[in-house]
Parts: structure tokens; sequence; C-alpha cells
């Protein structure tokens, strides 16, 4: 009788499993291509023979979500991308840094693959730098504010996730306040000052990394 009372309770205990923990926040990094359109520098020449419409910029990204609800998650993160000119005279590098925030909505959620739609908004540091017979010559930073659409992918493991994300950026560059340095600028015309991008541009970018789950 001893032994049957013990059983009825230690049954249910023992049959019971614990609950998963739930992992709502995810930290990770990624690698980065962003496309954009080609710099047009007046100060230097560029030969058009070997450059096209647009060019694609490699780089890194740091990244933190939060998902808030099932169908809802938050995301702050770092990304960027750098490309070097070559021309007659010497090397201009192209140097991008994107920070921002956004919403992502998960419109299909599986036990592994999460699919989201994501938007936001934030800002982006745009530096250029002309080397001429392999010394520095002047640069030219300018900033710009960004809003962004786009999708993304998560495979969930337990503790890590696989990420990729497809993004549209709309750009608006504020040429007008480009901060220059160096001889090459020294006594030019304010329009030859300003940083060679459109004010107003399109992005694409294109990610992929892995996260760490808690």
């Amino acid at each position: 009788m001893l032994v049957m009372i013990v059983m009825a309770y230690a049954g249910p205990a023992a049959a019971a499993e614990p609950t998963p923990r739930t992992r709502r926040f995810m930290l990770g990094i990624e690698g980065v291509g962003l496309q954009v359109p080609a710099l047009r520098p007046r100060i230097t020449a560029l030969d058009a023979r070997y450059l096209g419409g647009s060019v694609t910029l490699g780089g890194v990204g740091l990244v933190g979500r939060w998902q808030v609800v099932p169908l809802v998650g938050l995301e702050l993160g770092v990304r960027s991308g750098s490309l070097r000119y070559r021309t007659e005279a010497g090397l201009i590098s192209q140097d991008m840094v994107l920070a921002e925030a956004g919403a992502l909505l998960y419109v299909a959620r599986g036990a592994i693959g999460h699919l989201a739609l994501d938007g936001g908004g934030g800002g982006l540091m745009h530096a250029i730098r002309y080397e001429l017979d392999g010394r520095p010559a002047g640069s030219q930073i300018v900033g710009a504010a960004l809003i962004h659409v786009g999708a993304d992918l998560e495979l969930r493991l337990r503790r890590v996730a696989f990420t990729a994300s497809l993004r549209t950026y709309g750009v608006i560059s504020d040429v007008g306040r480009t901060r220059t340095r160096g001889a090459l600028f020294d006594g030019v015309a304010a329009a030859l000052r300003q940083a060679p991008v459109p004010v107003f541009q399109t992005y694409l970018l294109g990610s992929v990394g892995i996260a760490y789950r808690f």
C-alpha cells in the first residue's frame, strides 16, 4: 500500500517535462553587401569606362533583436560598408556607417523558420578619402537620413539563430554640410567641396549572419 501511494504522488511529477525557456533576445554579427550609386567626384577623375551606374560595398554589421510579442519584434543595428576606387593619380576610399532602428512583423512562424517584414529609419555617415601618390590628400564627410523596408529570415535553433535580410533604403544626403579637410580642397570652389553623391539615393542591402539567443 505504501509503495502504491508513493507511486501515485511521484508519477505525475516524474512524467512532467520542464517548460522550454522562451528566448526573446538575440545578438548577432552579419556579413553585409551594400549596392549604392557609384561616386562621381569632380575634384579628381575616375575612368568612366570601368565604372558602372552602381557599385557594391562589403562590410559587417552588429544587430540586436527583441521579440516583444510573437508577432512583433524590435531591432537596433549598426552596419558598415567599404570600397576602394583606383585612379591614374592615386586612390579614393569610400566608407559608410549606418545606424538604425526598426520593427519586424513576423508574417510566418514555424518550429524553426521565421519570416518577417521590416521597416525603420536612422542615420548614415559617409566618408570619402583621397590619396595622391600614396599620400593622404583630402577627405569629405557627409551625413544622411535614411528609411528602409525589407524582409528577414530567421532559422532558430536552441541557442543560436542564422539570419538573412534583404532591404531597400531611401537616403537623403545633406551635401550642403559636407566637411572637408586636406590640401586637395584648399582654395577650391564651394561646389567642389560638396561630397560627390546625389541628395536623393536608393541603396540595396543584403546580409547573412549568426546570432546568439538568450
